[in-house]
């Protein structure tokens, strides 16, 4: 089958020589990455179509298994609804044709795939009308619109979730199929090595917002702080950095003693700090999946989530996998993260549930099964699985 992947695919990740050549590297969604591994390695024909920043020109690999398309990302993309954007991708996507494309995001990937006139599934990976409420600003608008028109359009819907596939409308869910994420196969081998622990905990987050919920985690760790001195807390990702929003708030609230405000770092790089880390604080108040989360179980480290926070509560196993809590609590996140640093029975019994938890119902090659099945059925033009 010769597979379309439309998405932010993290070139970097995929295992593939392309011996010399050169590639626009681009930051991406790991997870995209490790589907087209996967994908590959059943022996399917992958195109990836993507955009990149660091291109003039629309960009085109080819190989026998792997071809890469890139069309252009221009500077405020979201003024036009990333029109652009959507024209290279039609014309990459047109020009090298798949026999089914797998867009991800409901966004501008869905929106090309579909005037692409290729069978198009939509992976729907977050919910529009949330983010915008946490999160209003013009560009969130953009977002909504376009989710609105790709929903409209969408022969074929997946979502990452079952808190994800309840948000949409009775009709949108008749055409959706319930695909989770998934966790590559490699992060299992860190399981054994992450009993020995650093004197850290961490939080890794893209954007301090409100739906991050970031400031609540600094505010608890300052009251873990005045109990274990010596503790310390990792921020990681967008604007976790020094100098950024997070690192302001934290100056004005004086709760920097202690703080590492490491900022964004390859993924290989973020798991080796995840798997260091006594805990996972995730103080994010709505996750349509949490794959963060997710990689913490998987690498032996137990997560402190929200008992409300959208797909969260699921993806612990409604607290046996991991510790609930109220994140709009500072005190609250705080007596939780305590309870696994005190109890290092409770925390090897949380370490030791979450990685079976995970195993069970997030590995790679069932979820890619599940991908596979779909676009089989829609390629025979039978109904779309429920």
């Amino acid at each position: 089958m010769k597979i379309g992947i439309a998405g932010p695919v993290a070139l970097d990740l995929l295992d593939f020589d392309f011996k010399g050549e050169y590639i626009p590297l681009h930051q991406g969604f790991p997870l995209m990455s490790y589907l087209v591994n996967g994908l590959m390695k059943r022996g399917h024909q992958i195109i990836v179509y993507s955009i990149s920043d660091k291109i003039n020109e629309p960009f085109v690999y080819e190989n026998k298994q792997l071809t890469i398309c890139l069309g252009r990302h221009q500077p405020h993309a979201g003024r036009d609804m990333f029109k652009s954007e959507r024209a290279d991708l039609v014309y990459l996507m047109k020009k090298h044709p798949a026999d089914i494309i797998n867009a991800h995001w409901s966004y501008e990937y869905g929106w090309a795939a579909i005037d692409s006139g290729i069978p198009t599934v939509v992976t729907v990976r977050d919910h529009a009308t949330t983010i915008l409420l946490y999160q209003y600003s013009p560009y969130r608008v953009m977002r909504w619109l376009m989710n609105f028109i790709v929903l409209r359009k969408a022969k074929y819907l997946t979502t990452n979730s079952y808190y994800l596939w309840e948000l949409l409308t009775k009709k949108q869910q008749k055409r959706a199929t319930i695909i989770t994420n998934f966790y590559a196969s490699n992060l299992e081998n860190h399981f054994p090595e992450s009993t020995k622990k650093s004197n850290f905990i961490v939080s890794v987050n893209n954007g301090f917002n409100k739906r991050k919920n970031i400031a609540n985690g600094l505010l608890a760790f300052s009251i873990l702080k005045k109990k274990y001195p010596e503790l310390q807390y990792y921020l990681v990702g967008t604007d976790m950095q020094e100098g950024e929003v997070a690192q302001r708030f934290a100056i004005e609230n004086n709760i920097t003693e202690g703080v590492l405000f490491i900022g964004n770092k390859p993924f290989t790089e973020v798991i080796q700090i995840i798997k260091s880390a006594k805990v996972l604080m995730h103080t994010s108040r709505e996750e349509s999946f949490g794959n963060v989360v997710l990689e913490a179980m998987v690498v032996g480290t137990p997560v402190v989530g929200g008992k409300k926070s959208g797909n969260i509560p699921f993806l612990l196993n409604n607290g046996k996998a991991g510790m609930l809590c109220d994140v709009d609590s500072p005190e609250d996140i705080a007596k939780a993260v305590s309870k696994i640093i005190e109890d290092q029975n409770y925390a090897l019994d949380l370490r030791e549930k979450a990685f079976a938890y995970a195993k069970a119902n997030f590995s790679q090659e069932a979820v890619i099964d599940k991908y596979l099945n779909l676009y089989a059925h829609i390629l025979n033009n039978k109904k779309q699985p429920s």
